[in-house]
């Protein structure tokens, strides 16, 4: 069970971030079809400002998600009986797509995640899903293999 614990927040903590990058530079890049200039530290200040500001919020939102997502595709991969890493990762990227939905029906304004008004933004926002997803099941049930792997 702890194992477990730990997998889940160590997988949410890294989609957060990943998360909050990938929304960050869909911005910027919005800015720039502006005209607007945005210089190198410009990027880096706005990196760090969002991973203390968004991430949190957004490791919220992927985590309502995943305590949704994760036990059914569980369920799932014991129905079928394999597949369970695809598995998660599928219902991460599905479960976020869906989540996006749910949330943007929600906020007051046209989206709460900018980033995710076109479809490579939403789809990007959404891999980091699929990423947690991933991550949760490769720290929860490693293979054999990825025991045997050096840690560097």
């Amino acid at each position: 069970m702890v194992r477990m614990i730990i997998a889940f927040v160590l997988a949410m903590v890294a989609a957060a971030i990943v998360g909050s990058i990938i929304q960050t530079q869909f911005n910027l890049a919005a800015l720039v079809e502006l005209s607007v200039p945005i210089s190198f530290d410009t990027r880096i200040s706005t990196i760090i400002h969002d991973l203390l500001h968004f991430s949190p919020t957004f490791a919220v939102i992927i985590a309502a998600v995943m305590v949704v997502a994760l036990p059914v595709a569980y369920a799932i991969s014991r129905w079928l009986d394999h597949g369970e890493r695809w598995w998660f990762t599928l219902a991460g990227f599905v479960g976020l797509l869906v989540g996006f939905y749910v949330v943007n029906e929600l906020a007051p304004m046209p989206t709460l995640i900018a980033a995710t008004r076109s479809w490579p933004g939403l789809v990007s926002m959404s891999l980091t899903g699929a990423l947690a997803g991933w991550l949760f099941d490769r720290l929860w049930h490693p293979t054999e293999q990825e025991l045997k792997e050096p840690v560097v």
